[in-house]
């Protein structure tokens, strides 16, 4: 593991010895200097946290500012109408920005003599999908795990029982024209089929965005999990 297999970020860091870390994943085509102004929103004093904001690793074609986790266009065909081959090449995007990701953590947490558990992650929307597959292919239990305004690509019945075990947050704005509110009850019902411990917020009036209202639920959510 070297300094080439992470990603790169922006920090919000007002602590020299943090007791907990939160890594924070944007949405398609945003980029982690644009992002990281979640943190100071999100966060309170007595957590005693750092905020790392991650670059997603591909830049948007024809959009060099913007990221992307996975490519939302395999051959050129939108991610709703890909077929078998579209699926698997996203498929193996999202592994590799999964090992990146969790590199990252690793190389992080150690700086700090932390572990998995005091760690969060939130993701929104593009963010939100990879903050699921993170916590999927993960064999450590985190300090929970939180999606925003994004969904959960995954429909096999889960065995990760240190996925299962991490707390779990999920809301989704019901005026959202970008995801969908289809997908916020679709993830719901993937979660409850497979007993995960999890909160779930349909938010009145909320577009695709973070919204004061969802800052407040997700501070609400920290706490009991801290």
């Amino acid at each position: 593991m070297n300094n080439n297999e992470i990603l790169e970020g922006s920090l919000f860091s007002p602590h020299v010895q943090p007791k907990k870390l939160f890594f924070i994943l944007h949405g398609y085509g945003d980029n982690a200097d644009n992002f990281i102004h979640v943190a100071a929103t999100l966060n309170l004093h007595e957590w005693e946290a750092n905020y790392i904001a991650l670059n997603a690793p591909s830049p948007v074609p024809n959009y060099p500012a913007g990221r992307q986790w996975f490519n939302l266009y395999p051959n050129g065909i939108y991610i709703s109408e890909a077929g078998k081959e579209e699926i698997s090449i996203i498929r193996s995007e999202v592994q590799s920005t999964v090992k990146l990701i969790k590199q990252t953590i690793i190389i992080t947490k150690n700086k700090f003599k932390l572990s998995f558990r005091d760690c969060f992650i939130i993701g929104f929307s593009q963010g939100g999908i990879m903050t699921f597959e993170l916590g999927n292919n993960l064999q450590h239990q985190l300090g929970g795990l939180a999606i925003i305004s994004g969904r959960i690509m995954e429909n096999k019945l889960i065995t990760n029982n240190h996925l299962l075990n991490t707390p779990f947050f999920i809301s989704h704005g019901n005026q959202d024209d970008v995801l969908p509110v289809k997908n916020f009850y679709d993830s719901c019902e993937f979660l409850e089929t497979n007993h995960f411990t999890y909160e779930k917020y349909l938010l009145s009036g909320d577009a695709h965005t973070i919204s004061p209202q969802a800052i407040d639920l997700l501070q609400k959510f920290i706490k009991k999990n801290l």
